[in-house]
């Protein structure tokens, strides 16, 4: 497969109407370029009832130049496999990603002489974790910010095509760069209101960067993935190395080492196994 490094000399002959509809864009582009993600909570406060034209054709456009639209409806799912490199410690990952939205990561690691692996799993309606190794532990609800997180931003599959699409609306937000690439930048509301942007490239109409709210040692921050290179997968052109960002500052990366398409993938590692760990009962007492 071909590993494609992003850089301005890439190029793809794109259609004539995408040329005339940058003119549009760049007609609305009265706001200034940012350097951070846009502020969600000061976009639109209520989910808005459709997506604006500006986003369906940017969204229309990155479909067509990564694959076109029906080779990415034909990807219902990737696993990939590769390393995640985070305040200095690398682990190894196995990531399972379907267009329904659902997702699993397993991550392995070794430390002080010890085995570790820690299981991250959305199952299209709650998050759930659970530790492995060294020592099984019963799984646990994964809540809060970093679980809305985990459960919303995808590495690989991003909700622009069905089933995941229909829970969304997207709203044009203006100009950003990334790298010093000129960008323009959307923000999606999910069915719960969720928020996530995303940077589509002026001129390539890839998506170098994407993100939400998320969290870290306990604060809310800015979590955004930027893709540094790319490679064709199923037809499709994804991401195949992402640095993570937490406030526009790079903290970590992720390498993919194999994304493989359209897998037999067991629905029953996406359920929350039963606790171990026996109930104790009460009994009720009654006074006399």
């Amino acid at each position: 497969m071909k590993t494609l490094n992003f850089a301005p000399s890439m190029c793809y002959r794109l259609p004539l109407c995408f040329a005339s509809f940058l003119l549009i864009l760049c007609s609305l582009a009265t706001l200034s370029a940012q350097q951070t993600p846009p502020d969600p909570e000061t976009a639109k406060k209520a989910r808005p009832d459709t997506t604006d034209a500006a986003s369906r054709q940017l969204i229309q456009n990155y479909l067509t130049v990564t694959g076109g639209a029906d080779a990415h409806d034909t990807l219902r799912n990737v696993l990939a496999r590769g390393s995640l490199t985070e305040a200095g410690r690398v682990k190894e990952f196995e990531l399972i990603e379907l267009q329904d939205g659902k997702r699993h990561l397993t991550l392995t690691w070794r430390h002080l002489g010890r085995d570790y692996k820690e299981l991250f799993v959305f199952d299209g309606l709650k998050a759930w974790r659970q530790e492995v190794r060294p020592e099984m532990k019963d799984p646990e609800d994964y809540s809060g910010q970093e679980a809305i997180h985990f459960s919303n931003q995808r590495w690989l599959l991003q909700p622009f095509v069905l089933p995941t699409v229909a829970d969304y609306t997207f709203q044009y937000q203006g100009a950003a760069k990334v790298g010093g690439r000129p960008c323009h930048v959307v923000v999606g509301y999910g069915k719960k209101d969720e928020r996530s942007w995303f940077y589509f490239d002026q001129e390539k109409f890839l998506v170098l960067r994407w993100g939400g709210f998320g969290e870290l040692a306990g604060v809310r921050e800015y979590m955004d993935y930027r893709a540094s290179k790319f490679k064709k997968t199923g037809g499709v052109l994804l991401p195949s190395e992402i640095d993570l960002l937490a406030e526009n500052a790079a903290f970590g990366r992720i390498k993919f080492e194999e994304i493989l398409p359209n897998q037999t993938i067991d629905q029953q590692i996406f359920n929350k196994p039963r606790n171990r760990t026996p109930v104790l009962r009460q009994r009720t007492t009654s006074r006399n």
